[in-house]
């Protein structure tokens, strides 16, 4: 039988062996914790090197902690870790977007660790490497807190725009010379026809008081005849460029609406053409508009559905009545217009089919600024061909809009 002593020292041996056991198996936790912790920091340093954008981190004061390879390459030079002087951003300047200087005490990175900026998300800065060249970085920073919600540290992810910045502003560069060109060309364009307008007429004006007097032999008279012909399709080219010049630096072209019946309009554009044109009209066709910018409009449409029907083919004007609005149809029969052209057909200097020149003489502006009219009165022009017919359907408001 077990002494009282005996008893005792074995309860204490079985004690301390438990206690060592338990020791052991603490410490084999705290390694076992400890290699994983190893682990995880070798794969943060891994995921922070290989990050494929660049990335540092700065204390609570703004002192470097940490920066991936990327973050060197771009600011062209690697920090001291630790180092005091080195703070908030390890370029060597920094500017505004607008090429403003901005102290490394005013930049993201110290706005966010002072608590002026909760976060900052896709800013623009201006980096100025060692050897003069600048990169702008778009920068994402966002601070860490502790259990007291105070700031402890700040990461920022930034990357190069460098390339998109210079494709942009070059970009910019050649809209702006294109829409300037453009400006040019078409005050250059508004400017000669305004000058050539006055001398024409006085040509015109002329070679018909010669053809008045009956004082010339037959050749002679055909020859001042071509002349008037000639003047004229001059003064309709005149008055093409004009109206694109108006339409396009002025906002549009300007309307004088008045009480008007459509159906007069249609009839009188229709005698002014030699050929025949079949006209038919019915409903009330009555509105206020600017009768001779739609007459104008009509004569462009017609004269263009002239010039492209198929030969021995008639062109049919259609208009009526329909509620609110008023439509026209201009249909011809003839090659129908490529379905390529056909969402540009009223581009200035289109035209429907690909000819070295218009056959009349014509620019190609009679499609744009019919259209121009059209949306001047608050209409709408459209154009299909389908089936060997194209047909221009224009649809007017009674009452165009005010203003």
């Amino acid at each position: 039988m077990m002494t009282k002593q005996e008893h005792d020292a074995s309860v204490d041996l079985i004690a301390k062996q438990t206690m060592i056991a338990d020791q052991r198996e603490a410490n084999q936790q705290m390694v076992s914790v400890a290699i994983r912790a190893q682990e995880s920091e070798e794969r943060y340093r891994t995921l922070f090197d290989l990050c494929p954008v660049a990335v540092y981190s700065c204390d609570s004061s703004g002192v470097i902690q940490k920066f991936n390879r990327h973050a060197a390459e771009l600011w062209g030079r690697e920090p001291v870790l630790g180092d005091a002087d080195e703070r908030f951003c390890g370029s060597l300047k920094m500017f505004l977007p607008d090429g403003r200087f901005m102290p490394h005490e005013q930049c993201p990175m110290a706005e966010v660790l002072n608590g002026k900026l909760s976060e900052v998300r896709n800013a623009e800065v201006l980096i100025e490497r060692p050897d003069g060249t600048r990169v702008t970085v778009v920068v994402n920073i966002r601070p860490l807190k502790n259990q007291r919600g105070e700031i402890t540290s700040a990461i920022n992810c930034f990357h190069d725009i460098t390339e998109r910045k210079q494709a942009e502003n070059q970009l910019g560069d050649s809209l702006t010379k294109e829409r300037e060109m453009a400006e040019f060309r078409e005050l250059f364009i508004g400017i000669l026809g305004h000058d050539l307008r006055n001398p024409l007429s006085s040509v015109v004006t002329s070679a018909a008081l010669l053809l008045r007097r009956d004082r010339l032999n037959a050749q002679d008279a055909e020859t001042v005849a071509r002349i008037i012909r000639s003047s004229q399709r001059m003064t309709q080219m005149i008055t093409q460029l004009l109206g694109l010049t108006q339409a396009r630096l002025g906002g549009g072209l300007p309307i004088e609406p008045r009480p008007t019946d459509l159906r007069e309009v249609c009839r009188n554009v229709v005698e002014e053409f030699e050929t025949i044109i079949e006209l038919e009209v019915e409903g009330d066709l009555s509105g206020t508009w600017d009768t001779d910018r739609l007459a104008e409009a009509l004569s462009n449409l017609a004269g263009n559905a002239l010039e492209y029907a198929a030969p021995g083919t008639a062109v049919r004007v259609e208009a009526h009545g329909d509620g609110a609005e008023v439509i026209v149809e201009i249909s011809n029969q003839g090659e129908p217009i490529p379905a390529e052209v056909l969402p540009f057909i009223f581009e200035p200097f289109r035209r429907a089919q690909p000819r070295e020149k218009s056959a009349t003489g014509h620019l190609g502006l009679g499609l744009y600024i019919a259209r121009e009219i059209v949306l001047s009165h608050g209409g709408t022009l459209e154009a299909r061909s389908l089936g060997g017919t194209t047909t221009f359907a224009m649809r007017l408001p009674r009452c165009p809009p005010v203003g």
